[in-house]
């Protein structure tokens, strides 16, 4: 136990909750005693006073049944948790999600999930929708780009003292943590590592006789394949590329791969915006020259998800979820039809991606944190329901030790992994991230479709921004 003490986490309020955490996970099973005051004093190094304390608590609250003249039982009752999630917006999904709650109930009896669905184009709008009419979840399937939108407003809660210990140490920090961060507190976790990587159409190259590709290519060869297969078709419906067009802050993050080739970006990690640097100005003029010369397609991303199973789209940008999301269009295996490159680069550099994460965190509503945590632990770390989810997700490992189980030697994950190496978060823990994203996404839309000279649109967006910051 900690020696520390305070008016607002006395000892008996820990010893309440390390107690509650061994219910969660079924250390103390349902029915079943608890070990009596005297063993619970000499194995926290309490006073059996403190001990009688933590456990009036949790009989106040219904975890534990105190019967005269006999021990104190773990009642005999489940504690419910409400579980947020977009997980069952496609039938792939919906079976998954059946499969993990299945396990994770067989695991933790004391525990079972209720989903409260939603669907990932108004997931947060419909979480704000519940935070604000006092109905939030227990956990909430989140981007972790938006944990400082929520955290602001006081939503999330700081998980360092939740999530377990064994948990957050597995993981990495750059490409994980950093992005669920927010005044240098965690308040989400990730659900899998998404680098975004360049998707390729097989059955499309083998019609334009393009037998093999470099991973990575060069920007220069990726034009001259683009150019190349369109060419070879002559087909009106076949685009080289598919660019996200839906008016958020997603058509700017998608492009963001093609900006990092010439070492751009939008903040720095010190949080100082640099969206008119130099490195910026050269890819909005690759990117220009590109969606001039090419035939591109601007759609919302189901749709180029679509057309691109159907072979009508050659490349598209996308994370390891693409996996699950193909499968279900094709019904085949994602190897059979499509591959994953490596980001296009400038020549003689690394291939550069920022990770798209999926996460996980718990509601300050919730009255069942802990269990919540355990919920979390589960199906972000624990080596069977974890592992299931990812490889029915497509999902990489956020354990650095299971990333690396030479087991998975799929081309897919392969690919992933390679891209995962000069990967990390997008910079997004300024409260106004989410604000910064609709200049973002202004400002590309006018230098691509209306002919904005790019210094000056990236020098007007650059004021903006940095007042926006600062302020």
């Amino acid at each position: 136990m900690n020696d520390e003490t305070s008016l607002s986490n006395p000892l008996y309020t820990q010893l309440k909750d390390q107690l509650l955490k061994r219910i969660a996970q079924g250390v103390y099973k349902r029915g079943e005693p608890i070990p009596s005051e005297g063993k619970l004093a000499d194995e926290f190094g309490v006073s059996v006073f403190t001990v009688r304390q933590a456990v009036a608590l949790l009989v106040a609250e219904n975890l534990l049944v105190k019967q005269q003249g006999r021990r104190t039982f773990v009642a005999d009752q489940k504690t419910r948790l409400t579980f947020f999630t977009w997980l069952p917006e496609t039938k792939h999904g919906e079976r998954l999600l059946a499969e993990l709650i299945a396990m994770f109930e067989a695991k933790y009896p004391s525990l079972t999930v209720e989903c409260l669905p939603t669907t990932y184009v108004t997931a947060k709008r419909d979480l704000l929708q519940r935070i604000s009419s006092g109905e939030a979840p227990d956990v909430a399937h989140i981007v972790s780009h938006w944990t400082s939108y929520f955290a602001y407003m006081g939503a999330f809660e700081k998980l360092e003292n939740l999530i377990a210990q064994d948990n957050l140490e597995a993981r990495f920090y750059d490409k994980d943590l950093w992005g669920g961060s927010y005044r240098n507190r965690l308040y989400s976790v990730a659900w899998g590592l998404c680098p975004i990587a360049l998707i390729a159409n097989k059955r499309a190259l083998q019609d334009s006789r393009i037998a093999e590709l470099a991973s990575p290519m060069t920007l220069e060869h990726f034009v001259r394949a683009c150019k190349q297969i369109e060419a070879h078709t002559g087909r009106h419906t076949l685009y080289s590329y598919g660019f996200n067009l839906t008016g958020n802050e997603t058509d700017f993050l998608h492009i963001y791969p093609f900006l990092q080739a010439f070492r751009g970006g939008l903040a720095e990690t010190q949080g100082m915006v640099q969206l008119n640097s130099s490195e910026n100005v050269a890819g909005f003029r690759w990117l220009k020259q590109f969606v001039r010369e090419c035939r591109v397609l601007f759609a919302d991303m189901q749709t180029l998800r679509q057309r691109f199973a159907q072979n009508e789209i050659v490349f598209i940008s996308d994370g390891p979820w693409i996996k699950s999301a193909l499968e279900d269009l094709t019904g085949e295996a994602f190897d059979q039809n499509f591959m994953v490159c490596l980001n296009p680069v400038v020549s003689g550099t690394n291939s550069y991606s920022w990770t798209y994460n999926h996460a996980l965190t718990i509601c300050t509503q919730s009255t069942h944190k802990l269990q919540a945590a355990t919920l979390i632990d589960a199906l972000s770390n624990d080596p069977q329901i974890s592992a299931y989810a990812y490889e029915k997700m497509g999902h990489l490992p956020v354990s650095q030790a299971a990333l690396n189980d030479p087991r998975d030697q799929s081309d897919f994950h392969r690919a992933y992994k390679r891209q995962l190496v000069n990967a990390r978060c997008i910079n997004a823990q300024n409260m106004f991230f989410e604000k910064a994203m609709d200049f973002c996404v202004d400002a590309m839309k006018k230098i691509l479709f209306e002919g904005a000279d790019i210094q000056r649109e990236l020098d007007e967006k650059e004021y903006i921004l940095n007042m926006l910051y600062s302020g």
